[in-house]
């Protein structure tokens, strides 16, 4: 079974699907390897930086150690091997690693989450398309160091600058995503 598929079911947060909801939203994103086990697709997900391999789970685990050791004003206010819940201040905001992104708009409780995992051309066009996803959701590649975010979170900066001080690596928004939200006049990249 596709790892995102499996992720989805086993997520008591999306709730029940019928298998046609499933099938609708699994062709709305990129595909994801089939033969992975889910916990492997999250956690096990290997990133290679220049001079370094981790995984998407380590990443995680250090950066909720930073949280936990170096930052004063983000506590964790809950800890999984897969999600952290984090509190800056009155705001609430989450960083998951993820198989895949399938019914991700139900992940976003309360405050805006951010879904570490693969990032494609139809993650781009689901974001462009649904104004409600892009207040919620923000995804970011560790592979590729791209990210898809509109939303506003003190603790997705923290997260941005943990990765350039800890592994040396600069998260950059996704070009395609940029583009689209300037072609549709959602935002406005002019001088003045």
């Amino acid at each position: 079974m596709n790892a995102a598929v499996a992720e989805a079911l086993a997520d008591p947060r999306i709730g029940p699907v019928s298998q046609e909801e499933l099938e609708t939203e699994a062709a709305r994103w990129d595909a994801v390897e089939t033969e992975v086990e889910v916990e492997e697709a999250r956690r096990g997900r290997a990133i290679e930086w220049a001079t370094q391999t981790v995984t998407q789970g380590q990443v995680l685990v250090a950066f909720r150690d930073y949280c936990c050791d170096e930052l004063d004003d983000v506590d964790v206010v809950d800890a999984t091997p897969s999600r952290l819940e984090l509190a800056w201040r009155r705001e609430r905001s989450t960083v998951e690693v993820r198989a895949g992104f399938l019914f991700c708009e139900r992940l976003a409780a309360e405050g805006p989450a951010l879904l570490l995992g693969p990032i494609g051309p139809k993650a781009t066009k689901r974001f462009l398309d649904d104004e409600t996803l892009r207040s919620r959701i923000a995804l970011l590649d560790l592979e590729r160091l791209e990210k898809i975010a509109a939303v506003r979170s003190s603790v997705f900066v923290y997260f941005e600058w943990f990765l350039r001080d800890a592994y040396g690596v600069k998260i950059l928004p996704d070009n395609a995503f940029t583009s689209g939200l300037v072609e549709r006049g959602i935002i406005s990249l002019g001088m003045g």
